[in-house]
């Protein structure tokens, strides 16, 4: 590899680990830009590019040089992917940073449902002294997963131990440690006939646009709740109001919506069966050193050939 390559941090990557990237890959040259002006004046002659939710169609165009970008998000929906495989580029992600905190954060929302604390505290905030409150208990519910990804498996792996049952979805079936039941998509209203617990992490993409919608609502227990986590595109949002309205749904937790920030407008956040989250699930104080271990494994697969690529995305499903 040329001693000239650039490698273009287009985040605030700390500074510690920026000065230890230098000091580990000599042979390689390494630049950061946060403000626009700056990284575009570093593109011309950048090889590698690593990013945080920044690469748009101007930043591809003018990056003639550029080979692999490294995303250091778990979704890459906000890219352009079909001028990304047009280009012949390598895109890997940032898979498995996030899985021990959005496991934990699922465990957390189901039981919280069941506890019923978002009644708790509405009624905090009334002074209102009511113990009719819900009393459910998560083991040996069923919980669904849609999505059996690196956090799907970490979650079904901690759900397995609290003593619940696990089904659930991936794009092809196949068996699967701590889950008792893989189906595939075309057999996702099983999970959700079936789930006292559904969990939602599918990523955004043209095959999962609005795939929940009322077919799935319709489904679900009354007593069921919905926890979604994953991309907020993937869910037909009139539905699912519709389904929480009308109480065909016991109650929700959301992370994740079609518009970011939710608008005030929404009915969302009037319903009293609903936890709105402002899209957290995914941040842990240990994001970036989660994030160096797959940027440092990439960086010697690439630049010394030691080991294969990790998380490298498949360009035609976009994950």
């Amino acid at each position: 590899m040329d001693t000239m390559t650039r490698v273009l941090i287009a985040f605030d990557l700390p500074a510690p680990h920026v000065a230890r990237l230098k000091k580990d890959f000599p042979e390689l040259t390494f630049v950061q830009a946060t403000e626009q002006k700056e990284t575009f004046d570093y593109l011309p002659q950048t090889r590698i590019l690593l990013t945080f939710f920044r690469c748009s169609r101007k930043m591809l165009d003018a990056a003639p040089e550029l080979k692999w970008i490294q995303a250091i998000s778990a979704g890459v929906d906000y890219m352009d992917l079909a001028e990304i495989r047009r280009r012949g580029l390598l895109l890997t992600n940032g898979r498995g940073i996030s899985t021990i905190n959005m496991a934990e954060f699922a465990i957390g929302a189901m039981i919280a449902l069941a506890r019923g604390f978002h009644v708790m505290v509405r009624n905090q905030l009334q002074k209102r002294w009511d113990r009719s409150l819900p009393a459910g208990e998560i083991h040996g519910a069923t919980l669904g997963i849609i999505g059996l990804g690196a956090i799907g498996a970490e979650l079904a792996r901690k759900a397995a131990a609290m003593g619940m049952r696990v089904i659930g979805v991936r794009r092809t079936a196949a068996p699967m440690a701590d889950v008792d039941e893989v189906y595939g998509q075309e057999e996702m209203g099983r999970v959700f006939e079936r789930s006292d617990y559904i969990v939602n992490l599918l990523p955004w993409t043209p095959d999962t646009e609005k795939l929940i919608d009322r077919r799935s609502f319709d489904l679900m227990k009354p007593t069921a709740c919905f926890i979604n986590m994953g991309r907020g595109q993937t869910v037909n949002e009139t539905d699912l109001i519709a389904a929480l309205q009308q109480k065909k749904i016991r109650a929700m937790m959301s992370d994740v919506y079609e518009t970011e920030p939710l608008p005030d407008d929404s009915p969302l956040w009037a319903l009293d069966n609903v936890i709105i989250s402002p899209h957290v699930c995914g941040m842990t104080p240990h994001y970036m050193d989660r994030a160096m271990e797959i940027i440092d494994h990439n960086l010697k697969a690439y630049v010394r050939g030691q080991g294969e690529m990790m998380n490298v995305v498949d360009l035609t499903y976009g994950y």
